[in-house]
């Protein structure tokens, strides 16, 4: 068993209303068993949205696993990819 692929992980998404890639990255990850996703509308959230544009990107999702920065969507599906 692998354990790296069989552990819980968090995965946090930086994501706005209505973002079809948003919506992508959550339904990728809430296909594999192993991920709490715990999801931050930066519409709600004005000054984390400033800050999420100053440090990870100015695009949405901004997605962020065990605190290793991954990307948005595309990033997150080679991610998923090499490590499932």
């Amino acid at each position: 068993m692998d354990t790296y692929t069989e552990r819980t992980r968090i995965a946090t998404i930086y994501s706005i209303p209505n973002c079809e890639f948003c919506e992508k990255a959550k339904n990728l990850l809430h296909s594999r068993q192993n991920y709490v996703i715990y999801e931050i509308n930066l519409e709600k959230e004005p000054d984390l949205r400033k800050t999420v544009k100053d440090t990870l990107g100015t695009t949405v999702p901004q997605i962020v696993i065990d605190g290793t920065y991954i990307g948005g969507y595309k990033e997150l599906q080679e991610y998923i990819s090499k490590w499932h």
